[in-house]
């Protein structure tokens, strides 16, 4: 990658370094982060702090993350030297874009991503349409000759695992599978990753599955798949991750949409299609989200009401 030289060498005449992870965050968006974070935390002269705009997911606690900040008052960016945002596909998934674009010119500010969306809001962006962007931070230290250590090559493979849905969804690549096998040999943990990522469901989880599964809506006009989480069912909200990619075994469904109402009054909206001539990524993007062609999302604000037609977002 021609901006590995250029990302290293700003990471060498820094002290301070921030590390940005999205809304939501993901093992993709902490693994990377993660990962630069143990490889920053090896030298003695320099110090890396992770922020995210919500507490870590109790199954990616394993990643063992530490000067982890969720409250963005306690971010005085001022404080650093270079600010590296991970996997965030726009500036407003960093949970802080005023304060970002306020500093931008004034503190360096690199953009790693694999969103197509992405708009290249850095002033250095290294932006591939990779399986995730924990692929590109694999590359990144490869190109660099960076030792990858046990912790590095984990938090890397547990990105790549979980953004392929286990090696099955369209963004499964032989790149991604060379990848995997070579993070392997450096000792990457699979056998906990797939134990807190995928065997971690619980009787009350599976039930509330259920519930929620029992009451899919199938148009079969358009061939679109909804399932709605509503407040109420949302009282343990992590277990649904991973239910937007679970519907793409649907044969039917052209389009997966799966609505999920957070306490804040904003509602989390998840797009997939397994289908060649459809990119929901153009649609989450008249939402103002993004993504990928066979994965995308978008938010909206308000809350969900449910009428005799059917649910509606209500301001």
């Amino acid at each position: 990658m021609v901006n590995s030289k250029k990302l290293f060498s700003q990471i060498d005449q820094s002290k301070n370094i921030l590390l940005l992870c999205h809304r939501n965050p993901d093992a993709d968006t902490l693994g990377s982060a993660g990962a630069f974070a143990f490889f920053i935390e090896k030298h003695a002269d320099k110090q890396a702090t992770i922020f995210c705009p919500e507490p870590i997911p109790r199954s990616l606690v394993f990643l063992g993350l530490e000067k982890f900040i969720t409250n963005d008052s306690e971010i005085k960016l001022k404080n650093y030297d270079l600010i590296i945002a991970l996997d965030c596909g726009d500036i407003t998934q960093t949970g802080i874009p005023e304060k970002v674009l306020d500093i931008k010119n004034l503190i360096p500010l690199i953009n790693i991503d694999h969103h197509q969306t992405n708009p290249n809001y850095g002033n250095l962006n290294i932006v591939q349409p990779m399986s995730a962007t924990t692929e590109i931070v694999y590359r990144l230290f490869q190109n660099a000759n960076i030792e990858l250590t046990r912790q590095i090559s984990t938090c890397l493979l547990t990105g790549i695992i979980t953004d392929t849905t286990y090696y099955t969804n369209a963004g499964t690549t032989k790149d991604s599978m060379s990848t995997s096998s070579n993070l392997l040999k450096q000792g990457a943990d699979i056998k906990k990753i797939i134990k807190n990522t995928w065997r971690n469901n619980s009787p009350e989880a599976l039930k509330l599955w259920g519930k929620i599964l029992s009451q899919l809506h199938f148009n079969s006009e358009h061939k679109i798949v909804s399932a709605v989480i509503s407040k109420e069912d949302a009282i343990m909200p992590e277990v649904f991750e991973g239910m937007a990619n679970f519907l793409t075994t649907l044969y039917e469904a052209n389009i997966i949409i799966v609505i999920h109402e957070g306490k804040d009054d904003t509602i989390k909206c998840s797009l997939r299609t397994t289908k060649d001539n459809i990119d929901v990524a153009k649609l989450a993007q008249r939402f103002g989200g993004g993504g990928h062609a066979k994965a995308a999302g978008f938010s909206l604000t308000g809350r969900l009401e449910k009428t005799e037609k059917g649910w509606k977002v209500v301001q």
